[in-house]
C-alpha cells in the first residue's frame, strides 16, 4: 500500500470513527438532554477520560512498534505514591520531580528489558505491572497517599470557571504526539520497526534506542497523568490502576492501531478516546448497569474492528487487482 492509498484508508477509517462518535452523541442526547450541557461535557465527560487519553498517546507509539505496555496503570499509581510521599517532606516541587523521575525510571526499566535483554513486551510489562504494584503497596503499607497543592491545582483548576485545565494539557500533548508520529524521523522509525525491525535496523536506525525512547515517553506520560489523577481524586491506593492498562489498549485498538505493529494513526486514537468518553458518560447518564456497560463496550469495539478489517481488505484488493491485470498482459 503506497503513501497515497494509506492516506485514503486512514481518512476513510477516521470518518467511520467520527460517524460513530456523532451517532453516539446524538442518540444519548436525544434520550437525556443533560448530556448536551457544556458543564457536563467539559466538567464531567472529558475530565473522566483524560488520564486514559493521556496514556493512549504514548501507548499508540508502542503498539505501532509491535509492542505493548500493560504496566501503565501500575506505573501511574507508583509515580503518584512516590510523588505524594515526597511532597510531604519536600513540598510540591519535590513531589512533582519525584513523580516524573519515578515514571521515567519505570519506562526506562521496561525499555531496557525489551530492547536490550530482548524479553517480549507482553511478558515484560505484565511482570512489571505486578512489580510496580507491589512496590506501591510496600511503600504505602497498603494505605492511601493523598494529594498536594500542585497536584490538586492540576486536577481541579478550571479556566474561565468551566473548562478543566487538564483538558488543555491533553489537547497540547495530543498535538505534540501527533507531530512526533507524523512529522519526525522517530515516527517513521516506529512504523519501520513495526513492519520489519531487522530491515529498519540494517537501514541505519538504532532500533534499541528508539524502543527505549518510546517506553521512556510512556513512563513520563504515566507520571504526568498520575499528577492529574491524584489531584482529581485527592487520594490513591496501590490497586487503583489495576484495569487502567487494558482500558488504554481498548482505546488504541478501537482507533485502528494494529497490535501486530506497523499500522496506526494518532488522529484515530484521539477520536477513539472521545468515543469512549461519550460512551462511558452516556451510559452512566442513562443509568445503565455496569455489567451492561461492559457488554456495550465490547460490541462497539468488535464493530469497529470489523469495519477496520473490511476496509483494509477492500484496500488490499484494490491495490492487488491492477497488478494481476498487468501480469496477465505481460504474459500474453
Amino acid at each position: 500500500m503506497d503513501n497515497e492509498q494509506k492516506s485514503k484508508f486512514k481518512f476513510t477509517f477516521n470518518w467511520i470513527l467520527a460517524a460513530i462518535l456523532v451517532i453516539l452523541f446524538i442518540t444519548i442526547s436525544a434520550i437525556n438532554s443533560v448530556f448536551l450541557s457544556f458543564g457536563y461535557l467539559a466538567g464531567i465527560m472529558l475530565r473522566n477520560i483524560v488520564e486514559i487519553g493521556l496514556l493512549a498517546l504514548p501507548g499508540t507509539l508502542i503498539v505501532i512498534t509491535g509492542g505493548i505496555d500493560l504496566s501503565m496503570g501500575s506505573t501511574l499509581v507508583l509515580s503518584a505514591m512516590v510523588g505524594g510521599m515526597a511532597a510531604v517532606t519536600f513540598g510540591s516541587a519535590g513531589g512533582i520531580i519525584a513523580t516524573l523521575l519515578t515514571g521515567a525510571g519505570c519506562g526506562l526499566f521496561n525499555g531496557f528489558l525489551i530492547a536490550k535483554i530482548k524479553i517480549s513486551p507482553m511478558v515484560t510489562t505484565l511482570a512489571t505491572m505486578y512489580l510496580f504494584m507491589g512496590l506501591a503497596r510496600s511503600l504505602s503499607k497498603g494505605d492511601s497517599v493523598y494529594t498536594y497543592p500542585a497536584s490538586q491545582a492540576m486536577g481541579t483548576t478550571y479556566i474561565g470557571g468551566s473548562f478543566p485545565l487538564q483538558i488543555v494539557f491533553y489537547i497540547v500533548l495530543a498535538f505534540i504526539f501527533w507531530f512526533i508520529l507524523s512529522k519526525t524521523i522517530l515516527g517513521r522509525s516506529l512504523f519501520g520497526i513495526g513492519l520489519n525491525e531487522n530491515a529498519t535496523y540494517y537501514s541505519g536506525v538504532n532500533t534499541d534506542r528508539v524502543k527505549m525512547i518510546t517506553y521512556l515517553l510512556s513512563g513520563l506520560m504515566c507520571a504526568f497523568a498520575s499528577i492529574v489523577w491524584l489531584g482529581r481524586f485527592t487520594s490513591i491506593k496501590y490497586d487503583a490502576g489495576t484495569s487502567l492498562g487494558l482500558k488504554v489498549v481498548t482505546v488504541i485498538v478501537l482507533g485502528g492501531t494494529s497490535i501486530l505493529g506497523g499500522v496506526g494513526d494518532m488522529k484515530s486514537t484521539i477520536l477513539a478516546t472521545f468515543i469512549i468518553a461519550v460512551l462511558n458518560s452516556g451510559l452512566t447518564v442513562l443509568n445503565i448497569p455496569i455489567t451492561t456497560q461492559t457488554i456495550v463496550h465490547g460490541m462497539i469495539l468488535v464493530i469497529s474492528l470489523i469495519s477496520y478489517s473490511v476496509l483494509n481488505d477492500k484496500a488490499g484488493r484494490a491495490i492487488s487487482a491492477p497488478k494481476k491485470l498487468v501480469s496477465r498482459g505481460t504474459a500474453a
